[in-house]
């Protein structure tokens, strides 16, 4: 097939190159990937490096632009060569765009593939032609570890050929079906399946899949959970809408599966009759690590008015029931639950309970009563272990403004809808700022009329001076304005001298080309913004923005993510920033992966030039489970590690042990003569990556 020039900037594309990826060293394509994904953009689509040297074909968000037929075929040659030819590239995602149409070559392609270890299929519907390839194209991917769907329309013999892949496959280990919605007979197809299978240790899930409607499938997938010896970690999402699921066949043959180590319920609606089995279960359960329950509403029964109503503050028959199964429970390592039911008096109890228990490490509390903050800070306070617990959002109001300073286990507030006749919260607010060094987060909300210089000085004064704060997001609403107030040019002002924020947000903001080019600069030279999301009042601004950013773009190493809104017009200027981010993304996994112990050279030269990236240590952090001080004292002693001049050339490709230099006759000095001091002051000018690779 000849190809087109690529879209932005005007390359030829060489895609029958060969895989050349070996031990410590990145296929050729790495070094052509802006390229590639010229031709996958038009798509949708984005090659990226999840892992070191290793490639993921992923979705992008926020692109909607008006792709044609040859784009899409040329978008799904290179992908059925990537697949076909090079070992480098681990996991693909397939859109409508990519895959209508092309459906055959595809599941060819997949067919062929050395080393695909997950496939995802996104937002589908499955013809029957289609479904016959990928149907039979699922007994070859005999390497394949994950397998996801989300919101893909199946047909009957989609789902017969899932299920028998699912009963005889032997190397997958993740299974995703948390965004479908299968019920009835088709249900039962796909548990049959899955009945049978022996590998799979992570398992995603929709409730409909066990729908009670159909006693068969509580019945197998009962039966699947009491005989499996593989699967270890559960996720079950609910129906949105108002339904006490039976969390039986779930929960109760859990209590004595002791390979069970982790369980996720998200959405569920639950009485006091599922609490019972889930709180009886943590306290027989001897496995069971990580217990989630994600946006879960409590209910009771009112007689008064004979209906179900939401648990509020009124929750005290819950609270035996869980001190109950903690006592028993000592395996348990993370915790995760909605408060919002827990009245002010028990609070002491539930958390003294929870911080006793040695095994338990991590609380989350995302949701609980705003009114009732002060008393849960202090409740939590005062376990002796505060660290253990993590609060969700609290949203500041009139009665709990004056308390921040004192709730210490608070690190992200907002305040919403605040307008000009309601300002006595937003004020209070931010007199205590500075008094609130343990806030992380904060989220603004108000109207232009809100706004005024009061505020603006007081929020001005507070960004200029804190080195705490790693995420704003500020938001206006409501008002027309054609030009920018001084308030916003302070604002805009104080941000560009910030020296903390990691993620900033901004929205409803008039910004002028003077103030875009003052925001760019601050983007371009700031050693912590590594996300912003920024959507003006002016749409011309958003035009400004792209313009001035792109030329230059190329030069920032800390950008990792921007969203704006989009114009297909800006297409152009667009892409070389994302492009950035992708760059910047790949460096940053790079590294946090050689502080893992991947000692391969172009990790290092990513550590060394990533080194004051945030990123990099949250990144760490993800991959280590530490907190921000520990993953710092992983990266230094990192970069440590390849400080003296032996491991320095080794790791650098130099010599394979030690540097040893053969005896010059007329006496002169070489490298190994160099006193430590010597060699130290030379390696401040000498990194990783000026050392060449051999060819």
């Amino acid at each position: 097939m000849v190809f087109q020039k690529s879209h932005f900037s005007g390359s030829v594309i060489n895609y029958r190159a060969p895989c050349t990826s070996s031990e410590g060293r990145l296929c050729d394509v790495f070094g052509d990937l802006s390229v590639w994904n010229e031709y996958f953009w038009r798509v949708g689509l984005q090659l990226r490096e999840l892992s070191p040297g290793q490639l993921s074909l992923v979705g992008m968000r926020h692109v909607d632009v008006d792709r044609n037929i040859l784009e899409q075929c040329e978008a799904a040659t290179l992908l059925c060569h990537l697949l076909s030819h090079h070992h480098c590239i681990v996991s693909v995602q397939l859109n409508v765009d990519v895959f209508k149409g092309h459906h055959q070559i595809i599941c060819d392609a997949l067919c062929r593939s050395p080393s695909l270890r997950k496939l995802k299929l996104c937002r589908l519907y499955m013809t029957t032609n289609a479904s016959q390839s990928f149907v039979a194209a699922l007994p070859h991917l005999n390497q394949l570890q994950k397998l996801e769907f989300t919101h893909v329309l199946f047909d009957r013999t989609c789902l017969e050929g899932l299920s028998k892949f699912l009963a005889s496959t032997r190397s997958l280990t993740t299974f995703t079906m948390t965004d479908q919605h299968i019920k009835g007979e088709d249900a039962v197809i796909v548990l049959q399946g899955l009945r049978q299978n022996v590998t799979i240790s992570t398992l995603s899930l929709h409730a409909s899949l066990l729908s009670t409607v159909s006693s068969r499938c509580d019945g197998i997938f009962a039966e699947y959970l009491r005989c499996n010896q593989t699967l270890s970690s559960l996720t079950v999402t609910s129906r949105p809408h108002f339904s006490f699921s039976d969390l039986g066949p779930i929960i109760e043959v859990l209590m004595c599966n002791n390979a069970f180590s982790e369980l996720c319920l998200i959405g569920f609606s639950l009485d006091i009759l599922n609490i019972k089995i889930i709180t009886d279960m943590l306290s027989r359960n001897r496995s069971l690590r990580r217990f989630r329950m994600v946006n879960c509403t409590f209910y009771e029964y009112n007689h008064h008015i004979n209906t179900w109503v939401p648990v509020f503050s009124s929750g005290s028959n819950l609270i035996p029931l869980w001190l109950a199964a903690f006592a028993e429970n000592n395996t348990l390592e993370e915790f995760t639950i909605d408060l919002s039911w827990i009245k002010p008096e028990d609070c002491s109890s539930f958390f003294g309970t929870l911080a006793c228990k040695t095994s338990l490490k991590k609380v989350n509390i995302p949701e609980f009563r705003q009114n009732d903050v002060a008393h849960i800070c202090r409740a939590i306070q005062d376990t002796g272990v505060p660290e253990r617990f993590f609060l969700g959002q609290h949203h500041v109001h009139r009665a709990t403004a004056a308390a921040l300073p004192e709730c210490k286990a608070l690190s992200c507030i907002g305040l919403y809808g605040c307008t000009a006749d309601e300002v006595e919260p937003l004020h209070t607010t931010l007199h205590l700022l500075p008094m609130c060094s343990q806030l992380k987060s904060l989220c603004l909300e108000m109207t232009r009329q809100a706004f005024n210089d009061n505020v603006g000085s007081l929020i001005t004064q507070y960004l200029t001076n804190t080195t705490t704060l790693r995420e704003l997001r500020l938001n206006f609403f409501c008002g027309i304005q054609s030009s920018i107030d001084r308030s916003e040019r302070m604002l805009l002002q104080a941000l560009s001298n910030n020296k903390s924020i990691r993620r900033l947000s901004l929205s409803g903001l008039y910004i002028s080309e003077g103030d875009a080019e003052m925001l760019v600069d601050k983007l371009q030279s700031s050693r912590t913004l590594c996300h912003l999301s920024i959507y003006p009042y002016n749409l011309q601004a958003t035009i400004w923005l792209i313009e001035k950013l792109s030329p230059n773009i190329s030069s920032n190493y800390m950008l990792l993510g921007m969203r704006t809104s989009w114009y297909e017009l800006l297409c152009g200027g667009w892409y070389p920033i994302k492009d950035a981010a992708r760059r910047n993304n790949s460096l940053v996994t790079r590294a946090a992966h050689f502080v893992m112990g991947t000692r391969h050279k172009y990790c290092a030269e990513a550590a060394e030039l990533m080194q004051f990236s945030p990123g990099f240590e949250e990144k760490v952090q993800e991959l280590a489970s530490v907190d921000e001080i520990q993953a710092v004292s992983r990266i230094e002693g990192s970069l440590k590690s390849f400080t003296e001049m032996d491991d320095f050339m080794c790791l650098a490709g130099v010599v394979k042990c030690s540097v040893t230099c053969h005896r010059r006759d007329d006496g002169q000095k070489q490298l190994v003569d160099l006193n430590r001091d010597c060699w130290l002051y030379i390696r401040q000018f000498l990194k990783i990556s000026d050392i060449l690779d051999a060819k």
